[in-house]
């Protein structure tokens, strides 16, 4: 190992979390073999990888944002992390804990922030698609958005809409920012001008155990959809539902999977559409552990992939067409910059736009077996090219290098 010491400050991390807290692991992999490593955390029991000192920090166990940057103010002053933060060389923030940023300055330390949403901008830490529409109203959509939930949250974030401004003054302390595709980096160096020079742009790296062996593709003889974003107004669950509804009044045979957390709204939702059209089957899976999500993508034909916002490189998607499941996505953020001119585009479609959706879940129903793994296998290589590790390696030891 290298004589570089990385400090590495996540509230949460893997298992913990999503994509985001999958990519930091990633990322926490790849230093790891060339600089000395040490995490702290709010996870009591993170997935650990040999080589690394894990530290559990009370601190930063707080998931509510204020909260959690309210015990990072503490943190800040206290003898034990004053110790860590002077024995690193380099301090790398890949979620939201942003207070750090200016007390690890002065130590005069470098930092690196890893962005995976839009914390800077967005009370959400998302903005709608396309941002060029929705670039004047960053603030009355997040109100919307929150609002939507229920009438509880809306005095929250109307107490709360300033937030972002808070993260964006100590980001712009930070010494590099990495943004995970260059839609992204453009979003956020437009509306926050100051970091533009800092913006380093490195693509979430594919899991290794998805990268190192050929997926052992077993598809369903019905034609079989995943979908994994919950009952998420962002993630297009709404659009879906309509795009169900059309596909079957249409008389389509079909299973639709659904995995993560749904309302009771939601689920009786679902049930309506089961009960209504014979040909679609639809199974609620909920929550489910990753090596099981990874058994459904042996099965699933295609990966439904509806979201109406700015998705900076979903690892849904980077996941599925690395497993060889073509994905049905919207032309949103990254998902453009990772599909296009590959053999998926073709199965892409306008955000909020359900007949486009229905028409490219009919074009992938008609598809016979033998076809469907072709495409999958070259989807597979044609990615695998984008996304290429070794490079992305490079990139980040380069940016925590200089």
């Amino acid at each position: 190992m290298g004589s570089l010491k990385i400090l590495i400050v996540s509230e949460r991390y893997w298992p913990d979390g999503s994509g985001g807290e999958l990519a930091t692991h990633l990322v926490v992999n790849v230093l790891s073999r060339k600089f000395d490593v040490t995490v702290i955390t709010g996870t009591r029991n993170p997935s650990k990888l040999p080589r690394i000192e894990y530290i559990y920090e009370p601190l930063l166990s707080r998931e509510k944002k204020l909260l959690l940057w309210y015990n990072l103010l503490k943190l800040v002053r206290t003898e034990r992390f004053k110790k860590l933060v002077s024995e690193a060389d380099v301090i790398y923030v890949p979620r939201i804990s942003y207070p750090i940023i200016p007390f690890a300055k002065e130590f005069g330390k470098k930092v690196v922030v890893h962005l995976h949403s839009y914390a800077p901008i967005s009370y959400t830490a998302a903005i709608l698609a396309p941002y060029e529409k929705h670039k004047g109203r960053i603030t009355r959509d997040d109100i919307l958005l929150v609002c939507m939930k229920g009438a509880k949250y809306c005095p929250r974030i109307l107490l709360l809409w300033w937030l972002p401004k808070l993260a964006r003054k100590w980001i712009l302390h930070a010494d590099k920012v990495i943004c995970v595709s260059k839609r992204q980096a453009r979003i956020i160096a437009d509306l926050v001008p100051e970091l533009r020079d800092k913006i380093e742009v490195v693509h979430n790296m594919p899991p290794p155990d998805l990268v190192s062996s050929e997926p052992e593709k077993k598809p369903d003889n019905t034609p079989t959809f995943l979908y994994v974003g919950g009952d998420s107004h962002i993630k297009g669950f709404n659009i879906l539902l309509q795009a169900l509804n059309q596909l079957g009044k249409r008389g389509v045979r079909a299973r639709f999977i659904f995995t993560n957390k749904y309302s009771p709204q939601g689920l009786k939702k679902l049930r309506q559409l089961s009960m209504k059209y014979r040909g679609l089957e639809i199974e609620v899976k909920g929550r489910i552990e990753y090596e099981k999500l990874l058994e459904l993508y042996r099965r699933a034909w295609a990966l439904v992939f509806p979201s109406i916002w700015e998705e900076p490189l979903p690892y849904a998607v980077v996941e599925a067409s690395v497993s060889g499941i073509i994905p049905v996505a919207s032309r949103v953020g990254g998902v453009v910059e990772l599909l296009d001119n590959t053999i998926a585009s073709k199965y892409m479609f306008i955000p909020d736009m359900y007949m486009e959706l229905t028409e490219k879940l009919v074009n992938v129903s008609s598809l016979t077996l033998d076809e469907v793994e072709a495409l999958s296998l070259k989807l597979r290589r044609e990615i695998l090219v984008k996304l290429n590790p070794s490079k992305i390696e490079e990139k980040l030891i380069q940016v925590f290098s200089e």
